[in-house]
């Protein structure tokens, strides 16, 4: 008897704390979701208007899902401001992130949504080899500040001394060009969007190191409620399975 009475207990309780889909929906539009300007991923365009790769996916994802959020919910704040808050503020979500093995001890993540690779990334004329952080000694790198490029140089060896710290890639790319930098690191399909919006000839630069490669995906506060992630990420994968993620990324890249 004192067993069945425990378990009745055990299943109002359940009960009573269970979260309707209703509930969930609810938390998810209540998040604070950030995003920076990482064209072709997420930018604003000339009008104003968000854009990109994971942002349209998101948006996919929030109709799939039933949340009633648009790109006008979705806030653009530089990286390092945005990165921090995702670390100490709970209800927080931020995109795209790279996945890392130490980013994966303080975020939540839902994904992954594309495949990327991190670079060293240098000018072909100037032939520089990478083979370790030795070869680093004598360079000055870009990075932008807490950008995932800034974290994987230093991981491999890169000193402060070394390093160039900007906030913003396309002022990154321009200091290359002028031979204000030996090299940059970061993701080689966004430094290849972003030498051409400086007018800038992709096939005269060159990754001289690979960081890491990995994927990138939706990340959240560590506190996040895992539930109401769940169904974020079932959406997800139905939409990669539908082709539409990849019919996205071609369109972008056209």
């Amino acid at each position: 008897m004192k067993k069945l009475i425990a378990i009745a207990l055990l299943l109002t309780t359940t009960s009573l704390y269970a979260q309707t889909p209703a509930e969930i929906l609810k938390q998810i539009e209540a998040l604070d979701w950030m995003t920076e300007e990482y064209p072709p991923f997420n930018y604003v365009d000339k009008d104003g208007k968000l854009q990109g790769i994971t942002v349209d996916i998101l948006i996919e994802v929030f109709k799939k899902v039933g949340v009633q959020l648009t790109r006008e919910d979705l806030k653009v704040l530089p990286w390092a401001r945005s990165y921090e808050k995702l670390l100490d503020t709970p209800g927080t979500a931020l995109f795209s992130m790279t996945y890392t093995e130490e980013r994966l001890k303080h975020f939540q993540f839902v994904g992954p949504i594309i495949p990327t690779q991190v670079s060293i990334i240098a000018p072909v004329a100037k032939h520089l080899k990478v083979a370790d952080a030795a070869d680093l000694k004598a360079l000055k790198i870009g990075v932008v500040r807490d950008d995932i490029g800034d974290q994987l140089v230093r991981a491999f060896g890169a000193k402060d001394k070394n390093l160039n710290i900007t906030h913003s890639a396309f002022n990154m790319v321009q200091m290359l060009a002028k031979g204000r930098l030996h090299a940059i690191a970061y993701a080689e399909d966004i430094a290849q969007y972003q030498f051409i919006l400086a007018g800038m000839d992709p096939k005269e630069y060159e990754s001289v190191h690979v960081l890491q490669k990995s994927h990138m995906g939706y990340a959240f506060h560590k506190s996040t409620d895992p539930k109401i992630l769940e169904p974020l990420s079932k959406a997800l994968k139905d939409l990669r399975a539908a082709g539409v993620i990849d019919t996205i990324y071609a369109q972008h890249l056209q």
